[in-house]
């Protein structure tokens, strides 16, 4: 074994020796934080030593962000940019690591009251930074071609020339003094260098207090209880094991939802047509080109999206065929899409044993991956805040801040879905640590696009690992199989079914058509339909679904999963079969520079997202996948002789 990958193992072991001598700690959401071991809970230090050092950090960051109008109309001379460019970064570098303790301690308990004020005060912090800065973006973009091509010229801008290059590839949108000033008090976010999703508009919030305050009906559960159905156990009960549990689950939501679709139509019709509006103001015909012209992605690539996944269809009506038989049902409702098909297959996975499969599972990335991964800023410190607790933010996600260390959420339940949910956010912690080793704070960065391939490709691999592991049970190797097709079902069509719904609604605004609760409805119900195929039932409410996804509200950020997904299934099949050459140009793709245009960063790693095949190759995988199902299931119900 390489001395690299053996020094990885290590690390893990004596992080298992220590959990079982010290007895298995047995996770409980509504453990007090405190009584999760330490060892379990990530360690902020290097953002802030505590609050009173935050507080510090906090008043530097207004300072430093103040002093910034110094530079406001002097910005022609290369030396006066080159200033302005690193107190502005300075100061945004001060911001960001204001907002990210804020952020990750409201993130552990709810509860604590005094970490929901920190948060507030860091989203005032970071708007007031966006409001006092835009100046420097307006007078950089400003510049004529002669000014800006003389000043690139110097060396003092060399550090900074792909930064401004980038901005000012879009400067023809840039309007007058008095219209930006109108945009910016409309909530312009066109030229933000923050990701939408992590700034949400006023009419987000309040799609999110309306949905907060739905009353949602009691259901039964599967002990026979009378429990208080809410969006956060939701997804529980839809995967219950009884059929009639899951459907009062979805049944209740939907039915719920339906007695305030009109006021949720007029919200998210709010959301689409103030899109719209912000893309027409700069030019733009359509709100999918101005939005993913952020990022320098062609719309072509969610209209190739659409289509290619519109010709592979058949894979997913056919896994839809096989769940129905295998479910037993004369009917396939939406409520059964996500009932487990071999639920006596899970397994209880202390989370030592998990982090070996993670790193057994990425071992065809190279010695080296492995031992970045298993670094002393990367799981040799406390990064991952693993266990559920009272009040902790539900879900999973991966924090990546330049210049400091990779952190990650998670709410580890002894479950083989979150090994996956781990593989998944190490992905992104990796993505990120890479990326950020390879470049200044003002180059690093990446696509919504590759972000979402980098989590899935390390999915993919711990699939493949964890085949392997359970060659010899075939009950474990189907249940593995059923979650890999759920995963392809969930993330490439149902990702592209959300897709192209928002594409046909952000159509109806710029045609001019009223959005209504029937017109959603029935758009919804109507693709709901064509995906899922003959032997799918819809429900009378199916349409409904539209109206609790806040994905809706994160400007054409959805097909990004779905390619991203796609895009790993052929990365990934090229690396776990030794391909050395696949595997260095996937490590290059990570650490290309923010301003690398998305597209060709992915055409040179080996995938072209303006032509079918990743997509049908990930209907392949899929079509694969539900053949080795019928094969096993068919064995399993074969009478053994004598």
């Amino acid at each position: 074994m390489n001395s690299k990958m053996h020094l990885a193992l290590s690390v893990l072991l004596l992080v298992a020796s220590a959990a079982t001598a010290a007895g298995p700690y047995k996770p409980d959401a509504s453990a007090p934080r405190a009584s999760v071991p330490e060892k379990y809970r990530w360690d902020l230090s290097a953002l802030f030593a505590d609050d009173e050092a935050w507080e510090a950090g906090f008043s530097l960051a207004q300072t430093q962000t103040a002093a910034l109008a110094a530079y406001k109309g002097k910005l022609t001379a290369a030396a006066t940019i080159r200033a302005a460019l690193d107190d502005y970064f300075s100061a945004r570098q001060a911001m960001d690591r204001v907002a990210a303790y804020a952020n990750l301690k409201a993130s552990e308990d709810d509860g604590v009251a005094g970490y929901q004020e920190l948060r507030q005060r860091a989203l005032g912090l970071g708007n007031d930074f966006r409001a006092r800065t835009g100046f420097i973006r307006q007078e950089l973009l400003r510049l004529d071609e002669a000014a800006a091509k003389r000043v690139l010229a110097k060396a003092a801008l060399a550090p900074y020339r792909r930064y401004i290059e980038d901005l000012r590839r879009r400067r023809f949108r840039i309007l007058g003094d008095e219209a930006e000033r109108v945009l910016g008090l409309a909530g312009d976010n066109l030229w933000s260098e923050t990701d939408l999703n992590e700034i949400p508009s006023d009419i987000e919030l309040a799609f999110k207090a309306a949905l907060k305050d739905i009353k949602l009906p009691r259901i039964i559960d599967d002990k026979g209880k009378l429990v208080e159905l809410s969006l956060a156990n939701y997804a529980k009960y839809r995967a219950s094991k009884d059929r009639l549990v899951r459907r009062m689950a979805v049944e209740g939501l939907f039915g719920s939802l339906k007695k305030n679709e009109d006021v949720l139509a007029a919200i998210l019709g709010g959301e689409v047509k103030r899109d719209v509006f912000l893309a027409r103001a700069r030019g733009y015909e359509r709100s999918v080109d101005a939005y993913l012209d952020r990022q320098d992605i062609p719309a072509a690539v969610v209209e190739n999206l659409v289509s290619s996944v519109h010709e592979n269809l058949a894979p997913l009506h056919r896994y839809l065929g096989l769940r129905k038989k295998l479910l037993g049902l004369p009917d396939l409702y939406l409520y059964d899409l996500y009932a487990p098909l071999v639920p006596s297959a899970k397994a209880d996975i202390p989370f030592e044993e998990a982090m070996r499969d993670v790193l057994a599972a990425v071992q065809p990335m190279g010695p080296d991956y492995a031992a970045q991964l298993s670094g002393p800023d990367m799981l040799g410190r406390r990064m991952l805040d693993v266990y559920p607790n009272k009040g902790k933010e539900s879900g999973a996600y991966a924090h990546s801040l330049w210049g400091f260390p990779q952190l990650v959420l998670l709410n580890y339940m002894n479950d083989i879905e979150d090994v996956s949910t781990t593989a998944h956010e190490l992905g992104h912690a990796m993505h990120g640590r890479i990326n950020n080793q390879a470049h200044p704070v003002q180059d690093a960065g990446y696509s919504s696009l590759t972000a979402e391939i980098a989590s899935t490709f390390n999915e993919m691999l711990l699939n493949k690992h964890l085949l392997a592991k359970y060659r010899g049970d075939p009950k474990m190797r189907l249940y593995l199989l059923s979650q890999l097709a759920d995963r392809i079902r969930t993330t490439v069509y149902r990702q592209t079914l959300f897709t192209e719904f928002e594409l046909k609604i952000h159509g109806f605004a710029e045609a001019g058509t009223p959005i209504t609760a029937e017109l959603l409805d029935r758009t919804y119900a109507d693709l709901v339909k064509l995906y899922y195929g003959p032997s799918f039932t819809v429900g009378p409410n199916d349409g409904q679904e539209w109206s609790y996804i806040p994905h809706l509200y994160w400007k054409h950020y959805m097909f990004s999963y779905a390619c991203g997904l796609a895009s790993a299934v052929t990365l990934s099949e090229k690396v776990a079969a030794g391909d050395v050459a696949a595997r260095e140009r996937y490590l290059m793709m990570l650490a290309q520079p923010r301003e690398e245009h998305p597209v060709e960063i992915l055409v040179d790693a080996g995938v072209d997202l303006m032509q079918p095949e990743a997509i049908a190759a990930a209907a392949r995988l899929l079509d694969q996948t539900v053949a080795e199902m019928e094969k096993l299931s068919e064995r399993a119900a074969t009478p053994k002789k004598g």
